[in-house]
């Protein structure tokens, strides 16, 4: 979906533009950083938030399997979220604790 902006006439996409500005209140409120996704679309905390969101069929057993049978996820070892995107994660949940902390 687009539409026009007032100032310069050009298209906007207002539901890719929307998706950036939630990332950037998301990675603000909850982690207390600048996700600087409106400004670059291809910043580092909206291309991670994209890779969870984005279906695969791979995901979708995996989310099945964690809710079905947790325990056969764990036995061939098939994750929702790739390793890349956990760490990221991981770490900046760990570096918003250690900074509120200190």
């Amino acid at each position: 979906m687009s539409c026009h902006s007032l100032l310069t006439g050009s298209p906007v996409e207002v539901i890719e533009t929307m998706a950036r500005f939630s990332t950037d209140v998301i990675a603000s409120c909850a982690f207390g950083i600048n996700g600087n996704s409106l400004k670059d679309p291809d910043a580092e905390f909206r291309r991670r938030l994209r890779t969870i969101f984005d279906f695969t069929v791979r995901k979708g057993l995996a989310g099945m399997l964690q809710f079905f049978a947790p325990s056969v996820l764990s036995l061939i070892k098939l994750k929702f979220v790739d390793d890349a995107t956990d760490n990221f994660i991981t770490k900046t949940v760990w570096s918003t604790v250690e900074y509120r902390q200190g």
